[in-house]
């Protein structure tokens, strides 16, 4: 090709005393004429007087593509002979253009990381410069780190994939390759598998460039769950023996070790007072699915508590793709206790943990010849909204949050009232404990009173005031809360108070509301029981609600509230004046029906939880 022109040489039998000119032309062939591979004819050749010979010129063109070997076929035109000049054999010719021009082959990139979950991989094959002609090329894969049939290519097969007759067609300038990846379920290390490229058939022509080697970076994506088991634990103040924590691994792989932390963490029992807030190590060795560590960190003391518990936390290396599980709760009984039945009989002196206090309007038990309320504890959750009052046309929620020391318990820093107003209309309120600012359907009404329909909230100093339909309207026409923002020590807190509730059905439920108007016994309690103060005496509180079953509880009667005031209050649950805890740990009480879990829902204004009680209604 890049010769310059054909010259296929014409023959004279006879010399001539004069020129002779002779035509020329082509008639087909694999080139392509018009100048794209050469100068089509018809060509005129001549004879010099004297000579037996003559040349012919095609102008071939050079280009750059590469290309098959291509012909022009050519012939004598007979008809342009002079006379006395006769056409001979060979009349026609095959002129082959041997192409000169080569192509470079290569990968895209020379390492590439993906994902174990992605499925596959590309690997791109690229040819550089033009082609009239397919180029074939193969890519082979091999092991590096990683393994054919267990991390790469077919499961099972340990032959690494080879992919041969790979063509780049003239109208691509690249090619793709698919590796399967197998994703399983084991945490493993980063592993890489290697792709070679080669030209196959040899052509001296196809070059292999670079890079013509690919390293494949699989990067794991799986992840392991670390939870405890067995949990929660209890253990007696005093009794010296450490008790057992076992953690278990999921899915369990053969890999390198893994190391996670045990951190005590503060809950109502007091850190460096009641536990050694102790950090230990817990180790899974390969293939190991459960390890577990003794723990002695209860601090025995010489003072009379109610029962406590403390938390344990799994803390997880950063990037370790290790994931946690829920903390795990450790019961401490006190060994100073003597009790049967699980009342404790001292008020609540931790300022954070909502505490509720209902009055026992249907307490059937003439000993008491005041109003007596039931004073009892529920911690819930941080972060998470809790039902306290479920009604046929008014529902009450609150939102816990953290205290600003986290370790010292939860408190209410938001409320939502959702209720039917007398129009048929829904109306949502909310109170936050930033600015106790009621908020009725978006709109926040700081200094002026909404009063619409049956439904009134306005702004007092330091509190909110709610009045809402009541459906029942046995004692009164409306319920009235009040929900007040207070500052104690330095925490800023929502106390919620219902001023006006008895006229709440009689199968109301929530955290508060299961409350009223539900038949309530109070028997002696006849058991062991132990305190220091005269003014403690237990007793046996039994609920007899509609819809759930009736359940029974021991309290205690002091005759003062939690917050001090002056008045008669049955003391129920497990310590702290009324700790309510989920029935997995022990001791428990069933001050509530089910546990504070069953009270959760999914907003401030939602009623999607067991024991919803609000007449279902087309709410925005």
């Amino acid at each position: 090709e890049p010769d310059g022109p054909a010259r296929p040489t014409l023959v004279l039998s006879n010399p001539s005393s004069t020129d002779i000119t002779v035509q020329v032309t082509n008639i087909g062939g694999s080139a392509t004429g018009g100048g794209v591979d050469y100068f089509s004819g018809p060509y005129n050749v001549t004879f010099p007087a004297g000579q037996t010979s003559a040349t012919l010129n095609i102008s071939i063109t050079d280009d750059v593509i590469y290309e098959d070997t291509e012909t022009i076929d050519i012939v004598i035109v007979e008809t342009s002979l002079p006379a006395g000049v006769n056409l001979g054999t060979p009349d026609q010719a095959i002129v082959n253009i041997v192409d000169d021009d080569d192509v470079l082959v290569r990968f895209d990139r020379a390492t590439d990381t993906v994902s174990e979950g992605d499925g596959t991989v590309t690997i791109r094959v690229v040819r550089e410069g033009q082609a009239e002609i397919p180029v074939t090329v193969t890519v082979t894969t091999s092991d590096g780190t990683a393994t054919a049939g267990v991390d790469y290519g077919t499961i099972g097969d340990p032959n690494p994939p080879v992919f041969t007759s790979i063509t780049i067609a003239p109208d691509q300038s690249f090619v793709d390759v698919e590796v399967n990846l197998i994703d399983d379920d084991c945490q493993e290390v980063d592993e890489t598998f290697i792709g070679d490229l080669s030209v196959v058939p040899a052509d001296q022509r196809v070059i292999l460039g670079t890079p013509n080697q690919t390293v494949i970076t699989i990067n794991d994506d799986d992840e392991r769950t670390i939870e405890f088991i067995n949990a929660p634990y209890a253990t007696v103040e005093g009794d010296n023996t450490p008790y057992n924590v076992c953690l278990s691994i999921t899915p369990v792989c053969d890999l390198p070790t893994a190391e996670v932390s045990i951190v005590a963490t503060q809950r109502t029992a007091i850190r460096n007072q009641d536990f050694d807030p102790v950090t230990v190590t817990v180790r899974f060795d390969p293939n190991q699915s459960v390890s577990c560590v003794l723990l002695d960190n209860v601090i025995d003391d010489s003072v009379r508590e109610a029962t406590e518990y403390f938390s344990l936390e799994i803390r997880v290396p950063s990037g370790s793709r290790l994931t946690p599980g829920a903390n795990a709760n450790v019961t401490i009984l006190d060994n100073e206790v003597i009790i049967t039945g699980t009342g404790e009989g001292f008020n609540d002196t931790v300022i954070g943990d909502p505490l509720y206090e209902v009055p026992l309007n249907t307490i059937a038990n003439t000993t008491f010849t005041e109003v007596t309320s039931l004073c009892y504890e529920i911690h819930g959750e941080a972060g998470k909204i809790f039902n306290l009052i479920s009604d046929g046309c008014v529902q009450v929620n609150a939102e816990y949050s953290a205290m600003d020391i986290p370790e010292n318990g939860n408190i209410i820093n938001k409320i939502g009232v959702l209720a039917y107003d007398n129009a048929g209309g829904c109306i949502n309120i909310e109170v936050d404990v930033s600015n106790c600012v009621p908020v009725v359907n978006g709109v926040a009404y700081n200094d002026s009173v909404y009063n619409m329909n049956g439904v009134s909230a306005s702004r007092r100093t330091g509190r909110a005031r709610i009045a809402v339909p009541n459906c029942d309207r046995r004692l009164f026409d409306n319920l009235v809360f009040w929900v007040v923002c207070q500052d104690i020590g330095g925490q800023e807190m929502i106390k919620f108070q219902v001023l006006r509730g008895a006229g709440l059905f009689a199968d109301s439920h929530g955290l508060i509301g299961q409350f009223w108007n539900i038949p309530v016994t109070v028997s002696n309690f006849t058991g062991t029981f132990s305190t220091n103060d005269s003014r403690v005496i237990p007793y046996v509180v039994t609920v007899q609600p509609d819809r759930t079953p009736q359940r029974q509880f021991v309290a205690e009667l002091f005759h003062r509230t939690w917050d001090k005031s002056a008045r008669p209050c049955l003391y129920a649950g497990d310590g702290q004046g009324g700790t309510v805890f989920d029935p997995t740990l022990t001791p428990n009480d069933p001050v509530i029906a089910g546990t504070f879990l069953d009270y959760e829902v999914s907003n401030l204004f939602a009623s999607d939880f067991v024991y919803n009680r609000l007449e279902p209604r087309n709410c925005p």
